[in-house]
């Protein structure tokens, strides 16, 4: 009965790690996407020198990226893209002395079927200066 027993308790923890080794494995790559996802609206901003002429490429380019989820807005305020309880992304524009730039945020967010949405972690990232003549 004693090696039944220590079984089951040697299952159960082998069951434990496994749990805990695949949700940092979802996070990983859920936070991995949202970056890779930051990154390539970054460089179809500076390739068509702004926001307004490459947002067509970037509203195709998040349809196609298979695993992010959005609701994407193009805001000038910085109160809509430090709000927590948004999803997708969030494109600030700015401006310099040199010209404007913009500000990408996406959001790592944990969407758990039974559990719910738990979290949004937001990732930032700044374009260069899109110098204005």
């Amino acid at each position: 009965m004693r090696e039944a027993i220590g079984g089951t308790l040697l299952i159960q923890l082998v069951m434990f790690f496994i749990v805990i080794y695949v949700a940092f494995l979802a996070i990983a790559i859920n936070y991995s996407i949202t970056f890779r996802v930051k990154n390539q609206i970054i460089t179809l901003i500076e390739e068509y020198e702004g926001y307004e002429n490459a947002q067509p490429y970037v509203e195709e380019y998040i349809s196609k990226v298979g695993y992010y989820k959005s609701n994407g807005s193009f805001s000038i305020s910085r109160e809509n893209c430090t709000n927590k309880t948004s999803s997708g992304y969030c494109i600030e524009e700015l401006n310099s002395t040199r010209g404007k730039y913009y500000k990408v945020t996406t959001y790592v967010s944990f969407d758990f079927p039974i559990i719910g949405r738990l979290t949004n972690f937001p990732v930032s990232g700044e374009t260069r200066v899109i110098h204005s003549f």
